[in-house]
């Protein structure tokens, strides 16, 4: 078990999946709650940023050509499953999947596993095939589908890509499955990210395996395994104990980090919102710097 923990730590950091900025040129992270970070997550390219790139341009094609649920189904499995089966890095992770769903939920404990559209898929599509067991799909639209029908009360374990702030379980997956009959005994995800999304299932009654949480103690080990140096362990556990202190000593003192000519559309959009709503009461002490900011979005407004 720990050497597969090892090898998923060093997959998250080569692929990416957990990226961290360059502080010393930017730009930083933008997240959605348009606040600014030094790392950020996208689990789905622990499997390879260009076979995830690929399968997810693929998954957006399928849903928007294919109406059929059948056809719809058998469309993603052989796509996903045909580029699963030839990825040795793809198989090392659902391997991990695989490993730690059998130490957690014991076979039997559910009758199905369910995935949501469209980073789930990713996962949830190979761990089914190789569990040998039905994979349930749903859909942003609501629909739930599977090759089999559902009997009321039957189990599914949902698998996830990452576990953040949980919205999607309780606006969409939740829901569905609820109203297909099936009950939810619990959720596998690669990565967890924060106690928010974790907290709210835990209260929900929905047991959390995740394979890796991107906390402190991630970034310690990265350390440990020479992965990240020392003073960036350092600063993201200044951004964990204090965004707005993380703020004012690593931003507060360069525009250029922001990197505001070249951001894309929904960054830049959240850029604008921090500065406006200074959420993180910054500007009364750094008046000049959000001055300078202020000209700078100013003049990208204008290009």
């Amino acid at each position: 078990m720990a050497d597969a923990q090892n090898d998923l730590l060093k997959l998250l950091h080569e692929t990416k999946a957990v990226s961290i900025w360059d502080r010393k040129t930017g730009p930083v992270f933008w997240y959605a709650a348009s606040v600014p970070g030094p790392f950020y997550v996208n689990t789905e390219l622990v499997i390879g940023p260009a076979l995830a790139d690929k399968l997810l341009k693929a998954i957006t094609a399928i849903i928007a050509e294919t109406k059929d649920p059948a056809q719809r189904a058998a469309k993603l499995n052989e796509i996903i499953l045909g580029e699963y089966k030839n990825s040795d890095t793809y198989r090392r992770v659902i391997a991990a999947m695989v490993e730690k769903a059998k130490s957690e939920f014991p076979a039997g404990s559910y009758d199905l596993v369910s995935g949501g559209e469209r980073r789930d898929w990713l996962f949830s599509i190979p761990f089914a095939h190789e569990l040998g067991i039905r994979h349930a799909f749903l859909f942003k639209d609501g629909s739930i589908y599977s090759e089999q029908k559902f009997q009321p009360g039957e189990k599914a374990l949902h698998v996830a890509d990452l576990i953040n702030n949980a919205a999607s379980y309780f606006d969409m997956w939740f829901p569905i499955l609820s109203k297909a009959q099936l009950d939810c005994i619990g959720t596998l995800c690669v990565n967890s990210r924060g106690s928010n999304g974790v907290n709210r299932l835990t209260e929900h009654g929905c047991k959390i395996i995740a394979l890796n949480a991107v906390d402190t103690g991630f970034f310690e080990k990265s350390v440990a395994s020479g992965l990240i140096e020392k003073d960036t362990l350092e600063e993201i556990a200044t951004y964990f104990t204090s965004p707005k202190q993380w703020a004012a000593k690593y931003l507060a003192a360069n525009v250029a980090l922001f990197g505001v000519p070249e951001l894309d559309g929904k960054s830049f959009e959240r850029l604008k919102s921090f500065f406006a709503n200074d959420p993180w009461s910054l500007k009364s002490e750094h008046k000049d710097f959000f001055a300078s900011m202020d000209a700078e979005i100013a003049k990208r407004a204008k290009a």
